[in-house]
C-alpha cells in the first residue's frame, strides 16, 4: 500500500473515564488537552476525524462526534460506530489516552497495510495494542456478529478477520512502553 493511501482517523473518546474521575479526553496533560495529541497526529495523515463519543462537549473541537450503537461500553462499539460513520475503507483507530504516539509509528503500520489483511496492529514488548491500529470497514457485520455472541474486545475479531500484527520493537530509538503508554489516573497525568 501507499502512503496517500486516503483513510479516516477514528479517535475514541466515549470511555467513561471512572479511573481518572472527569472526562479524559479533555484533561490537561502537558498543558493541552489529551484528545488534541491525537487529533494533532491524525492530521498529519488525513484531515478526515471522527470523535467516537456521546460527549456533547466534544462537538466543539470541531469534529464529528458520533455515538456508540451498541451500548455494550467496551471500545468495540466504539471502533463499530465510528466504521458504520466513515467513508474510507481503511480506517485508523486511537484512544485518546495514548498521548505518545508518534507518526513514525503510523508511518510503520501505514507501511504494513495490505489487501490481504482486514487488521493491522501493533505489537511491543509481547503486548498487543488493539486501540491503535488500521480497521477495514468491511469488519462491521464481524462485530456485530461478535456482539450478538458476547464478545466485546478488539482482540476477537483476530480469529475470524485476516490480519497482520506488526513488531514495533524494530522500530529504532523508541522505547515502545512510553510511545504506547496509557494516561487513566490522575498519577499519570504528572
Amino acid at each position: 500500500m501507499h502512503f496517500d493511501l486516503k483513510f479516516t482517523t477514528i479517535i475514541l473518546a466515549g470511555g467513561q473515564s471512572s479511573r481518572m474521575g472527569e472526562d479524559k479526553a479533555l484533561v490537561p496533560y502537558n498543558g493541552k488537552p489529551l484528545i488534541l495529541y491525537s487529533i494533532g497526529l491524525s492530521l498529519n495523515f488525513s484531515d478526515k476525524i471522527i470523535i467516537s463519543s456521546d460527549q456533547e462537549s466534544h462537538t466543539s473541537l470541531g469534529f464529528p462526534v458520533v455515538p456508540d450503537i451498541y451500548p455494550v461500553h467496551a471500545p468495540i462499539a466504539g471502533i463499530h460506530a465510528g466504521l458504520k460513520s466513515s467513508t474510507t475503507d481503511w480506517n485508523l483507530v486511537l484512544s485518546c489516552d495514548m498521548p505518545n504516539i508518534s507518526s513514525q509509528v503510523i508511518d510503520y503500520l501505514l507501511s504494513n497495510l495490505d489487501d490481504k489483511s482486514e487488521i493491522v496492529l501493533p505489537q511491543h514488548d509481547g503486548y498487543l495494542e488493539p486501540l491503535c491500529g488500521f480497521y477495514h470497514k468491511n469488519l462491521v457485520p464481524l462485530m456485530e456478529s461478535n456482539f450478538t455472541k458476547n464478545l466485546f474486545s478488539p482482540l476477537d475479531l483476530l480469529g475470524s478477520a485476516p490480519h497482520r500484527i506488526i513488531r514495533m520493537d524494530d522500530l529504532p530509538g523508541k522505547n515502545m512502553s512510553f510511545v504506547f503508554r496509557n494516561v487513566n489516573f490522575r498519577n499519570d497525568l504528572l
